[in-house]
This record gives structure tokens, C-alpha cells and sequence, in this order.
């Protein structure tokens, strides 16, 4: 049975019950389609490759933005933070750290020292 035959088997049993129904629920049906016809959306094509739903659309463009919101404050960090490890360090901060702890600048070139600071002490 191919879509005729099966219309044109339906249509008596549709106006049979079309006619039967009172002003007010065909009122109401008549307000039902024309809020069902006014959701309806033409279906949008994703990078002109793929047609899909306006609602899926909208669906995959709000995931997409809230990724991004949650992953900006990481990006921002790691922008930060890569920033400032391109900035070469002071050098008169570094000797001025190195001037005044208590150990003279020689003892850290020195190999046996670090030796004797690897060795457990008990």
C-alpha cells in the first residue's frame, strides 16, 4: 500500500470525526497547530556541510560557549603564567639573593660541598 491508497483509506475517518468535533475544540486544535507552525524552525546548515535542526543548532552553539566560558580561566592562567616565564629574571635580584644568604657564592661551585650536602646526616 503506498501513500495514496493509505490517504485516501484515512480521509472518510478524519472527516467522519472532523465533523463531529464542537467549535471549541476545533478552536483550540486551530490555536495548537498555529503555536506548533510558529516553534517550527527551518533547518540550518553547520558550516555548509551538514543541515541539521535550528533547535540542535542552537543546542550545540550554547555547549559550545559554555565550554569556553569554563575553560577561559585555565586558558587565562596558562597565558600568565607562559608570559612570565618569558620574561628573563632580574639579574641584580638573582646576585642579591645569592649576597645574602649565608653560605658565600663559591660554596655552590664548589663539587665537594654538594657532595657533603647529599650525605645523610645523622
Amino acid at each position: 500500500m503506498n501513500e495514496k491508497e493509505f490517504a485516501a483509506k484515512l480521509k472518510p475517518w478524519l472527516e467522519r470525526t472532523a465533523s463531529g468535533i464542537g467549535e471549541v475544540q476545533a478552536t483550540r486544535l486551530k490555536a495548537a497547530r498555529l503555536r506548533a507552525l510558529d516553534a517550527y524552525r527551518e533547518p540550518v546548515r553547520v558550516l555548509g556541510l551538514v543541515t541539521v535542526s535550528a533547535g540542535t543548532a542552537q543546542s550545540l552553539q550554547y555547549n559550545v560557549f559554555q565550554r569556553a566560558i569554563m575553560w577561559l580561566p585555565l586558558v587565562a592562567l596558562l597565558a600568565f603564567l607562559g608570559a612570565q616565564s618569558l620574561q628573563e629574571p632580574d639579574l641584580g635580584d638573582l646576585d642579591a639573593q645569592l649576597l645574602t644568604q649565608e653560605l658565600p657564592p663559591d660554596a655552590f661551585l664548589d663539587k665537594d660541598f654538594r657532595t657533603w650536602l647529599n650525605q645523610p646526616h645523622g
